[in-house]
């Protein structure tokens, strides 16, 4: 076998052109050497094996970026379930014991407050006792403290000369009256109240005219008076039919200047013994009596 080009090895390339040898014919018809003879495919060939190429690696890029995505993403982690939270055991609060607090005391029901009661005959508040006369138509007072004496006129019913009956504060304002009898009857003795106003010795007035307290009585009739520790006169008058059973009027008066103004009045039906028909015979207010 004549030594001869040796055939080019086949290329890689599908698509790159395929090689003959063919015998080089000369004039005298001698096999010759051979030359390269390049054949081409045919371009539609070429094509048509372009695109399937492109058809079967299309859905293989697909596939795998598929799987790369799929590789890729991680897989959701489970979430941690919840764990129930245990809440710490509380702590004991010691509740401080409430202290009781004292029950407050009611206070005592206001009631009316007692003046202080003047000094028998201490007429001017000074606190030591004057001299006190009478004479025809007059009381007089001689205050001890400065020497000075006050007189004022008396108009008396009774027969004879005036007489003190003794001194009681009616107005608690520290200084007495003087109670002079004005009138007499059978059983019942009349006073007349006087008092120092610091500066003469003046009568006391009832209804305008000068006050006549009764004191005493009979079977049928009482009259009596007391000096109340509220600064009050209460003057009672009680009348009876039988002897028995009593019909009481009690008026309420109150010293205001140099007279008595009334305060209240009331009438109660009371039987013989009981406390309202006994104050209707009596007097209670300071030294005062119902006389001889």
């Amino acid at each position: 076998m004549s030594s001869g080009t040796s055939s080019p090895p086949a290329s890689a390339d599908p698509a790159a052109s395929a090689r003959v040898d063919t015998p080089a014919r000369g004039s005298s018809g001698r096999k010759g050497s051979r030359r390269a003879v390049t054949r081409r495919e045919p371009r539609l060939w070429q094509g048509g094996r372009v695109r399937r190429t492109a058809l079967l690696v299309l859905p293989l890029l697909a596939l795998a970026a598929s799987c790369s995505s799929d590789e890729e993403e991680p897989a959701p982690s489970p979430s941690a379930t919840p764990s129930a939270s245990v809440s710490a055991t509380p702590t004991e609060t010691t509740v401080p014991t409430p202290t009781p607090t004292a029950t407050p005391t009611p206070s005592a029901t206001p009631t009316a407050t007692a003046a202080p009661v003047a000094r028998d005959r201490d007429v001017d508040g000074d606190g030591r006792p004057d001299t006190i006369t009478t004479a025809d138509g007059s009381v007089s007072v001689r205050l001890t403290g400065n020497g000075r004496t006050v007189t004022a006129p008396v108009n008396a019913d009774a027969p004879g000369p005036a007489q003190v009956l003794g001194t009681g504060d009616i107005d608690r304002d520290g200084r007495v009256e003087v109670f002079v009898r004005t009138a007499q009857g059978a059983s019942t003795s009349f006073a007349t109240p006087y008092r120092y106003d610091g500066s003469a010795l003046r009568v006391v007035l009832l209804d305008g005219e000068p006050a006549q307290l009764g004191i005493g009585g009979s079977v049928t009739h009482g009259d009596g008076f007391r000096c109340l520790p509220t600064g009050l006169l209460e003057v009672s008058k009680a009348e009876t039919e039988d002897g028995t059973s009593y019909t009481v009027q009690v008026s309420t008066y109150r010293l205001t200047g140099d007279e008595l103004v009334v305060a209240r009045r009331t009438t109660v039906q009371a039987e013989q013994g009981d406390v309202a028909v006994e104050r209707a015979y009596t007097v209670t207010c300071g030294s005062v009596t119902g006389g001889d």
